[in-house]
């Protein structure tokens, strides 16, 4: 089923043991439970490069608000989720801080698909956050994306797995896109390429005439998939 909808959060940690318990948490506890009670695609990721390291970053996908709202309130209700979560917190604090943001899918954001078995996936994953003055700047970002960078995306080695406006979380209105890469090299050639590509210097300049800086502040983060991630 698409997701219409995209949970992103981040758990902030502090240095020594919280990192490895709080990734065997996820992994052997979460997890399983997650899949019990039938969520979509999950991406689990340590922050390579970001705000407030060391820190793990997730993405939940839904079908709609409904679907979230009944996902959670089953998961809460099941004992061994409880349990579970007792367990990672019964002798020390687990985690220093949790964000989240509740983001909606865009009208050109590609269905979010797991990771075939055995596919080992990418080595790394770029965050891009995308800040608009106002709420019709962000409109014009959308058809700046839709009408010709996706393309250009496409031909420089860029092939992002998700694009979403964040409906809750800071900095609105903004839209996000997640990118997987084989490699930093690759990352570094592939935006090389899309930088020096003369159709995406035209479509930014005609953008900037037709909505002005239509973008106002840009937020990056390179993520490393966990093992386990579903999305990698």
């Amino acid at each position: 089923m698409r997701s219409s909808y995209y949970e992103f959060g981040s758990i902030r940690l502090q240095n020594g043991s919280q990192v490895s318990r709080m990734l065997s948490w996820l992994e052997n506890r979460a997890l399983p439970l997650f899949q019990k009670h039938r969520f979509g695609p999950m991406g689990f990721f340590t922050v390579d490069v970001g705000p407030n390291m060391p820190a793990v970053f997730f993405v939940l996908s839904y079908p709609s608000l409904a679907e979230m709202e009944t996902l959670w309130g089953n998961l809460d209700a099941d004992p061994d989720y409880t349990a579970a979560v007792a367990e990672l917190e019964k002798d020390e604090p687990a985690f220093y801080r949790e964000d989240a943001m509740l983001l909606r899918a865009t009208a050109f954001c590609p269905p979010l698909a797991p990771a075939p078995a055995g596919d080992p996936g990418h080595k790394i994953f770029e965050l891009r956050i995308y800040e608009s003055p106002t709420h019709r700047q962000l409109g014009y970002l959308h058809d700046r994306f839709a009408g010709g960078e996706i393309e250009i995306f496409h031909k420089s080695g860029i092939h992002p797995i998700l694009y979403a406006d964040t409906i809750f979380g800071p900095n609105l209105p903004n839209m996000a896109y997640l990118i997987p890469f084989e490699s930093e090299a690759h990352r570094e050639k592939a935006w090389a390429a899309f930088r020096g590509n003369p159709d995406w210097i035209r479509i930014r300049d005609e953008s900037i005439r037709r909505g002005g800086d239509i973008v106002r502040n840009i937020t990056n983060l390179l993520l490393v998939p966990a093992s386990f991630s579903m999305i990698r």
